[in-house]
């Protein structure tokens, strides 16, 4: 058995890699659902079976007042089945199965939300979902049994769910994937994890639960054959690009450590380190060859004397001024994931960097606001200190607030470079903390707009700033126009078929004004007709996308004009009939 949830060696430590803080969490064990082996490989989920439109519908049909009970009851939605046959003498007991599912809310969704589930593919159970908010404010899941998810760029149709009781308060998804345990209203066991490091180990954990343990072992002592107790045994996993901290252990009185580890096609990494002494690094390889029992005996790891680099952290002006709390990193090389060793600058800008080898290293240097900095051929033991000297980065910071001057939570907040010749004009989105408060530091000088957005609710017009090289400024963004809402219908020119995957884009050309991502609107399943929410005034274009493919538009409206007032519907008088286009 691997370790379980809350035990000793279920914490862990990972050295800061590019931007990413140092962070301690726990070994997360994800259980295995409970599925029944007569459901667990049905074609299609039973939820889905089960909810509007599924083939199960004709039995809801004849018990209308009992699919009318459930479906107002749990709210539930469904994914069109297609090609899916059944054989008759299982009707009844799968159409009792997706009430007892049904009564599970398996097919919950908010009202007006259409439900996006990939077509053919198995909603897996909740505990086999796993999710992480982005740092654009959506939300990423994925599924044990499903390829993995595709992320949704902002032009596609990515589902929004709403608390029932309060339709300000939804979120985004930014996969198909739209898993009940990743909304914060919902009482099911939640799925959504605080940060990427826990999500990629949660995932980590989940995926390899059924392979088999293999135990590491081995004994740390000092070149002259004392045995070290208290010292840590981080463990990193490494599969193609990622490298995920997974655990942490401590040597015995003895110098002996233990691991469990997940036997399979992916390496890891581990690290030896203890105070006083130099940190070794066992780097990339597979469990079964990490520290082998050679003759009934552990693998014995020689931790040598500690050599130490020490220095100091300033900014770049004439006056030297210490930079405190920036974080300093020792590497091997540039690309080594896994830091030697790491402090934090005092008030005075000095650092001392412990548990190295003899060596030269790399010395990375990051902090928020400051330009990052990496030095090469720094050499341990030499008793040289090192001044090290930072640029400040351009900062944007501020507080999004709503109507009434409060602070607003998880809004969505954009920055836009205005037109530069030759320069890239991609807009950068982040999000609000629980305070209200951004904070981005990664910005080229120039003139940028700023907006913020909190469902239909938008900061208008954007706030104008002016950033020069090393600024810092600082905003409030009110949420206080209400967008704008376009309604219409598109229909296929004759002999042509729409997918239940096909949506409507608005898209502005030309005002500098309007909210820099397109707009995204569902197309009913049944008559076409669309409703965007939350424009801005401006005008766009309108464009109609089946997966990767724009459909030509062949008759209708191309493009509409949103006026100035806020909280308007603007109906298209005329039907959008679309062919298939040959842009991909």
């Amino acid at each position: 058995m691997g370790p379980v949830l809350g035990s000793r060696v279920a914490t862990a430590g990972w050295p800061r890699l590019l931007i990413y803080a140092t962070a301690r969490s726990s070994w997360v064990v994800v259980p295995e659902p409970s599925i029944p082996s007569s459901t667990k490989n049905l074609p299609r989920t039973l939820e889905n079976m089960a909810c509007p439109d599924g083939f199960l519908q004709p039995i809801f049909s004849r018990h209308l007042d009992l699919a009318i009970l459930v479906l107002a009851r749990h709210g539930l939605a469904y994914t069109r089945p297609r090609g899916v046959r059944l054989v008759r003498s299982k009707v009844l007991t799968i159409a009792l199965a997706a009430f007892s599912l049904a009564g599970a809310g398996a097919c919950k969704r908010s009202s007006g939300t259409k439900n996006n589930q990939p077509t053919g593919s198995v909603a897996p159970a909740p505990r086999e979902v796993l999710c992480v908010e982005q740092q654009e404010g959506c939300v990423y899941c994925t599924g044990r049994d499903l390829s993995a998810a595709p992320f949704l760029d902002a032009d596609q149709s990515r589902p929004t769910v709403c608390d029932p009781k309060n339709d300000d308060n939804c979120v985004e998804f930014c996969t198909t994937l739209a898993p009940e345990c990743a909304l914060p209203w919902s009482i099911k066991p939640h799925c959504l994890y605080g940060s990427e490091l826990d999500f990629q180990r949660a995932v980590f954990n989940r995926d390899t639960s059924d392979r088999p343990e293999v135990q590491v072992a081995g004994r740390l002592t000092d070149d002259n054959g004392h045995r070290i107790e208290g010292a840590h045994v981080d463990v990193w996993v490494s599969r193609g690009t990622q490298l995920t901290a997974l655990a942490q252990e401590v040597s015995a009185k003895d110098g002996t450590f233990r691991i469990r580890l997940r036997s399979g096609p992916w390496n890891y990494s581990l690290r030896f380190s203890r105070p006083g002494l130099s940190s070794e690094i066992v780097d990339r390889l597979p469990a079964e060859k990490l520290a082998p029992v050679v003759g009934g005996q552990p693998k014995v790891f020689r931790l040598g004397p500690e050599m130490l680099i020490k220095g100091r952290i300033v900014d770049s002006s004439p006056a030297a001024v210490p930079v405190a709390n920036a974080e300093v990193s020792a590497l091997r090389t540039t690309e080594d994931g896994i830091a030697s060793s790491s402090a934090r600058t005092g008030e005075d800008g000095s650092f001392i960097l412990g548990g190295l080898e003899a060596r030269r290293y790399f010395l990375r240097v990051t902090k928020f606001g400051w330009r990052p900095q990496v030095i090469k051929g720094v050499q341990s033991g030499s008793g040289t200190r090192t001044s090290i000297k930072l640029e400040r980065a351009t900062v944007i910071r501020g507080v999004v607030r709503d109507k009434s001057g409060d602070p607003e939570a998880n809004a969505t907040v954009a920055a836009l470079l205005s037109d530069v010749p030759g320069m890239p004009t991609t807009p950068i989105f982040w999000t609000s903390d629980t305070t209200g408060a951004f904070a981005q530091d990664r910005f080229a000088p120039g003139t940028y707009y700023l907006w913020a957005r909190k469902g239909d609710m938008l900061a208008y017009p954007p706030e104008k700033i002016e950033l020069d090289e090393g600024g810092d400024v600082e905003v409030d963004l009110s949420l206080k126009q209400k967008g704008s809402r376009v309604t219409g219908q598109v229909v296929p020119q004759a002999g042509f078929r729409i997918s239940p995957d096909a949506r409507a884009l608005l898209i502005s050309r030309s005002s500098p004004l309007a909210f820099p991502r397109p707009a995204v609107a569902d197309l009913d399943d049944n008559d076409g007709k669309f409703t965007f929410a939350g424009i801005l005034p401006g005008r766009y274009e309108l464009s109609v996308r089946d997966g990767t493919r724009t459909l030509a538009i062949v008759a209708g409206p191309r493009e509409v004009e949103i006026p100035i007032d806020a909280d308007m519907t603007i109906p298209l008088k005329d039907i959008i009939t679309v062919r298939p286009g040959t842009i991909e």
